[in-house]
């Protein structure tokens, strides 16, 4: 079920609106709103082709120029039966999903072609020129901005160097450090300069500093040197690909947002260590059952006396209760989205026991389905863990 919208506020006070997340959402929804009878983008992707040709439809998509991207969505998974709002979840949720994992993608010698790179919450923009010749920046822009604008999961991870310089903050105040360079070994040649070592081990660092035209090391020079070098290596070799991502950011229409609503900023680009899901988190949005009633697959209802019926739907909720309180942060994210569409949770999330062999999601409804015959826990978090890996590749379900 769709979260409904808050008619409380106007429409028209998302700048003024204390609560960012609030703000956000209320210029999506004017955004969305005004482009409504626009014609409708239709994203495809058929989950029974190989890697690669899911990829570089997604890439496909998302390379048109010319594209009203808060025009009306209607994504479609070809070889799975599932249809609704959880498929554009799902399609969303993938998209960003592989911004952070990589591209199957014949572009250069790499298997898997990574558009940013580095160590987490210290992302760059790679530096690969072909990168940049295909776009694929402004590919990453239109992406994070489309996924933001219906409500998609956001682009965690990103180094605050590059998001203040996206956002056109001043370059003398770049909060660069030396773990936003991704180049390790340029990341010890850094460290060298700011240290004590003596020059006469700086041999590398020279033709270093000499092939980025700048001056040689020595005793005076070596602290800003140090900070030249991480500035070159951060910002400047990435100034293109920066540009890029911010054009396409702009062509998805947030940039009024994002310039009169600074405090929007850090959910568009959260720290990955503050998108991590907790058991908590998940425990606090879950709707469990709240009557006796088993539902079965021929929707044929058992009667609210029977023992055996509430025997099973406490059992089973105690387990679903276990494997949250236990589980992973990856598998808490493989469940959320198995559950709902993607991996951030929905204010409601419901839970039915009923009579059936697998667990099955309907993400339209956000509703998670747990069969009612499982005895041991053993059996009920092997089938769970079976189902909530197959989130990526489609939804699980018959």
């Amino acid at each position: 079920m769709e979260e409904a919208e808050d008619i409380s506020v106007p429409i028209s006070d998302w700048r003024t609106v204390s609560d960012p997340k609030h703000a956000a959402r209320l210029f999506s929804q004017d955004l969305l709103h005004r482009n409504k009878d626009s014609k409708c983008q239709f994203l495809s992707v058929d989950i029974r082709r190989d890697k690669e040709e899911q990829d570089r439809a997604l890439v496909t998509f998302y390379k048109r120029d010319n594209v009203q991207w808060a025009s009306p969505l209607q994504c479609k998974l070809q070889g799975d039966a599932a249809t609704g709002s959880g498929v554009n979840r799902h399609m969303m949720s993938t998209v960003i999903f592989k911004l952070i994992s990589g591209f199957h993608a014949n572009l250069g010698n790499a298997a898997i072609v990574k558009i940013f790179e580095g160590e987490s919450d210290h992302l760059i923009p790679s530096v690969s020129q072909e990168l940049l010749d295909n776009n694929m920046f402004t590919v990453a822009g239109r992406m994070i901005g489309h996924s933001f604008l219906h409500h998609g999961p956001s682009f965690p991870g990103l180094s605050p160097a590059i998001v203040h310089t996206l956002l056109g903050g001043p370059l003398e105040t770049t909060p660069v450090t030396v773990r936003d360079c991704p180049d390790l070994d340029i990341r010890d040649s850094v460290k060298m300069l700011d240290g004590d070592a003596e020059l006469t081990e700086f041999d590398s660092v020279r033709r270093l500093c000499l092939s980025w035209n700048l001056p040689a090391p020595n005793a005076t020079n070596r602290k800003w040197l140090s900070e030249k070098l991480l500035f070159h290596t951060v910002i400047e070799r990435t100034r293109h690909q920066i540009n890029q991502f911010q054009n396409g950011l702009k062509e998805t229409g947030l940039w009024p947002l994002l310039i009169h609503r600074r405090d929007v900023i850090p959910i568009l680009f959260p720290r990955e260590s503050e998108a991590q899901l907790t058991p908590q988190m998940i425990l606090d949005c879950i709707i469990w059952p709240s009557s006796i009633t088993i539902i079965f697959e021929s929707y044929k209802e058992l009667d609210d006396d029977d023992e055996s019926a509430i025997t099973d739907v406490h059992r089973v909720s105690g387990y679903l209760k276990t494997f949250v309180g236990n589980a992973s942060p990856v598998e808490l994210k493989r469940l959320v989205k198995f559950w709902i569409g993607w991996e951030l949770p929905a204010t409601e999330m419901k839970v039915e026991v009923v009579e059936a062999s697998l667990p099955t999601a309907s993400t339209c409804f956000e509703k998670l389905r747990l069969p009612r015959h499982y005895a041991t826990y053993k059996i009920f978090h092997q089938d769970l863990c079976a189902c909530i890996s197959t989130s990526y590749s489609g939804f699980g379900c018959p």
